[in-house]
């Protein structure tokens, strides 16, 4: 629960979200993640109370076979419907009949993770370092999730004989430097449990970097209250990779937790997945990265859209992330770009814009920020 100290901030737009949808929850119970968390939106007809579903959405909700489950914490969900004024946020939250049409190459597991798993939660795909899935709970379901085969799907932490397993791997691995705590989402776990997986990694004398990948800050910000941070002050460092999607979702109460977390020690880089008519221009882009880096984030990663089940409305052309990148290095600082990631099963490879034009006797012909070729000499 929130400490009375904790005096998380609520816009006044929020405010009113609460009193129009849940006349009866008082402020201090919105302000408790506890609360957010047992109140998930996963009903139809509550989800269609209060957005107004479209036919295609009502069309996919009823489907027993959904592939990923539906859930959306209150906060969140004004945060689509009403912070969000596009409502382009609402896409990748709520399901469509687009889900169930299956492209050829899609995958239920595009990044061969199980290929990879020598223990039950842990994926060891690069040589010094592990991804630990920690949990299968995620506060709020993206429709674009990579890991949709096992996301929401048991509905608890996985089984404590799992976590001594990957515990034992990592430390029996010694080139293993670095774990990033993922899932679900590690930051739904309770503090005394989150406590416990760190404070054991932390006792493995050759793990140096630990990452926790979240998007808690952004669907579920009052889970950053103050007894959760003074718990991750004491085991630094340890990066905190932000999944973020649009500049809308950088409320006043996100901004409040990422500060938090940031004047509590912790690095933050920013993890953004390249969707189609959700952020795919420039004028949606360019903001998101300035403002994550105004709030203290460094924009790290820009993913294009892996090749899960029923996520071809989402992907774009690579092209696209590429005309994205070359717009963010014309109009934005250095700081404010990410590296355009694609993720085969061999591995992420990094994408960038060609600039190197021509390769001549004595030097190149680049091409400079602003577009044009200049001749560089190259001693």
């Amino acid at each position: 629960m929130n400490s009375p100290l904790d005096k998380f901030p609520t816009s006044p737009l929020m405010t009113k979200f609460r009193k129009r949808f849940f006349p009866e929850t008082s402020q201090n119970d919105w302000n408790s993640w506890a609360w957010q968390l047992r109140n998930k939106l996963d009903n139809p007809l509550i989800l269609n109370r209060i957005f107004t579903l479209t036919k295609d959405e009502n069309s996919a909700l009823n489907k027993l076979n959904l592939r990923l489950p539906v859930a959306i914490t209150p906060y969140y969900a004004a945060v689509v419907n009403w912070i969000s004024q596009d409502k382009v946020l609402r896409k990748t939250v709520l399901p469509t009949e687009n889900e169930f049409n299956i492209s050829r190459r899609e995958n239920v597991d595009p990044l061969v993770e199980e290929k990879y798993s020598p223990v039950p939660n842990v994926v060891h795909k690069y040589p010094n370092r592990v991804l630990f899935l920690a949990t299968t709970i995620c506060a709020t379901y993206c429709r674009y999730c990579t890991r949709a085969r096992m996301a929401g799907k048991i509905d608890q932490i996985l089984p404590n004989k799992h976590w001594q397993q990957g515990l034992e791997y990592i430390k029996n691995n010694k080139n293993i430097r670095e774990v990033i705590i993922s899932g679900g989402d590690p930051l739904v776990l309770q503090n005394s449990k989150l406590e416990e997986l760190l404070r054991k990694l932390r006792v493995i004398s050759h793990i140096q970097i630990i990452r926790l990948g979240t998007k808690i800050p952004i669907v579920l910000p009052q889970r950053i209250d103050m007894e959760l941070t003074n718990i991750l002050k004491k085991y630094q460092p340890i990066y905190i990779s932000l999944h973020v999607t649009h500049p809308n979702e950088l409320t006043t109460e996100a901004r409040f937790a990422i500060n938090r977390l940031v004047d509590g020690g912790m690095v933050i880089g920013s993890q953004t997945v390249l969707l189609k008519g959700v952020n795919d221009s420039l004028e949606v882009m360019k903001p998101l990265m300035e403002n994550l880096l105004l709030n203290r984030i460094r924009p790290y990663t820009l993913f294009h859209c892996d090749r899960i089940n029923g996520s071809q409305h989402f992907r774009t052309p690579l092209e696209k992330g590429l005309e994205l990148v070359e717009g963010l290095r014309r109009h934005s600082c250095g700081y404010s770009l990410p590296h355009y990631v694609v993720d085969p099963p061999e591995g992420k490879v990094t994408l960038a814009p060609n600039t190197i034009m021509a390769k001549e006797n004595n030097g190149y012909m680049l091409k400079d920020w602003k577009g044009d070729e200049v001749f560089y000499l190259d001693d």
